[in-house]
């Protein structure tokens, strides 16, 4: 079957009903899902361990930064990828019901065994406090980044586990989705340039708020300002560039994959190399950039920069989408079957892993001495047991969710006079 399809123990029911749709699949982008949630476990190893800290301009921070400390990003541009790739194969966006039913099992459920995991750690844990029933509300629904931005007094993760706060953009993306596919459908460079200009207008808006505050007589404290300028790189529009490019990179990659001559293929590496020379030039700048931010911040930070949050995006999408259209041998270096294995789990590592290093940070001691031995420590404790529990979420929780939505989307759909 060549990219459709390969025989794995943990098998995507998403996958298995895009098969039998004649949708492609494509094993590149399972891969660099598997990659960024890599990224995404090594950057807080990183951290916690010391080896990279708070204020750190040093060539491994910088590195760390420039590389792995923007993870989240390959997350966001392979969810706007592989989230629109069916309706531009159809051309068409279908059943508003029946999506809205597999994007809730697809996120939901795991979220929610997470987050009755993380209320019963706050419940045993002495250094944080039980979350407010305002604030278990909000993560309830995936709302703690925009409850963040307009309060005050929130947290992401109850203070146990920070790196949700991606969820509400996964949420807000979703939401959003139906709403401007017909745009990428049919325009998809408009697409993206709206993404574009929301994206930077967003930023720029966020990094002058105080002359906004002031011309407009908001009357926001020095307090809260700095509270919403920081919030405000985790909302979606700091990231709908990120996804703008997913989907147009899905258009791209529909139009070019059947194409197998010698100009396109060459078309196809010099686009590879330009995306690797330009990520290798941003990702230095973003790294170099980093020293002047909180450590759990530095991905975040980075984008308050319109160009920089762009411009590394931009050749990001660049390498990944020509790495999923090159010929065979290419495309074998992210196909590899263990690789794509570890993607159909990471939504489970990604949930796990910091909730996992929590507890070992309240009831361990754990070294964090930065240098090497503290980083295998705390790989050893943390990576094996993520992966277990990211295995099991996967085959016992999300898998058969999935699977029933599948089946109760095909017999609700839409209403035709509610179709988009």
């Amino acid at each position: 079957m060549g990219e459709e399809g390969t025989s794995h123990h943990i098998t995507d029911p998403g996958k298995e009903a895009r098969s039998r749709a004649g949708i492609p699949i494509v094993p590149a982008f399972d891969s660099w899902r598997a990659l960024a949630i890599a990224g995404v476990v090594l950057l807080h190893l990183l951290i916690l361990s010391a080896v990279v800290g708070t204020g750190d301009n040093g060539p491994v921070a910088r590195l760390t930064w420039g590389t792995v400390g923007h993870a989240i990003d390959v997350l966001f541009i392979v969810s706007g990828f592989v989230v629109f790739l069916p309706a531009a194969a159809s051309g068409r966006f279908g059943s508003l019901g029946a999506y809205a039913i597999r994007r809730a099992a697809r996120l939901l459920p795991a979220y929610w065994l997470i987050l009755a995991i993380m209320l019963v750690v706050t419940l045993l844990a002495g250094s944080v406090n039980t979350p407010a029933p305002g604030d278990l509300l909000a993560h309830l629904f995936g709302l703690q980044g925009p409850v963040g931005l307009i309060f005050t007094g929130t947290t992401n993760g109850f203070s146990v586990n920070p790196p949700v706060w991606t969820l509400s953009v996964e949420i807000t993306f979703y939401v959003v989705l139906p709403m401007v596919a017909w745009i990428w459908l049919r325009k998809p460079w408009v697409g993206l340039l709206a993404a574009a200009i929301l994206t930077i207008v967003w930023n720029e808006a966020f990094q002058h708020i105080g002359d906004i505050n002031e011309t407009l007589g908001l009357g926001l404290s020095g307090e809260r300002m700095i509270q919403a300028a920081v919030s405000s790189t985790l909302q979606f529009p700091s990231w709908a560039f990120s996804f703008g490019l997913g989907m147009t990179g899905a258009s791209i990659y529909l139009k070019v994959r059947d194409r197998r001559d010698e100009a396109t293929l060459k078309w196809i590496r010099a686009a590879r190399f330009a995306g690797v020379a330009g990520l290798i030039v941003f990702a230095w700048l973003t790294g170099n950039d980093s020293d002047n931010a909180p450590v759990d911040l530095v991905a975040q930070y980075s984008r308050t920069s319109p160009w920089l949050a762009l411009g590394y995006s931009a050749f990001l999408a660049i390498v990944m989408v020509s790495f999923a259209l090159g010929p065979g041998a290419d495309r074998s270096l992210l196909a590899n079957r263990r690789l794509r294995e570890m993607g159909d789990i990471s939504y489970g590592i990604f949930l796990s892993h910091i909730v996992i290093a929590f507890c070992l940070l309240e009831w361990a001691d754990l070294p964090s001495d930065g240098n090497i031995q503290s980083f295998l420590v705390w790989t050893v404790a943390v990576v094996p047991a993520s992966v277990l529990y990211g295995y099991l979420s996967a085959r016992f929780l999300e898998q058969p969710i999935r699977r029933w939505a599948r089946k109760y989307g095909r017999k609700n759909p839409t209403p035709p006079g509610l179709a988009p």
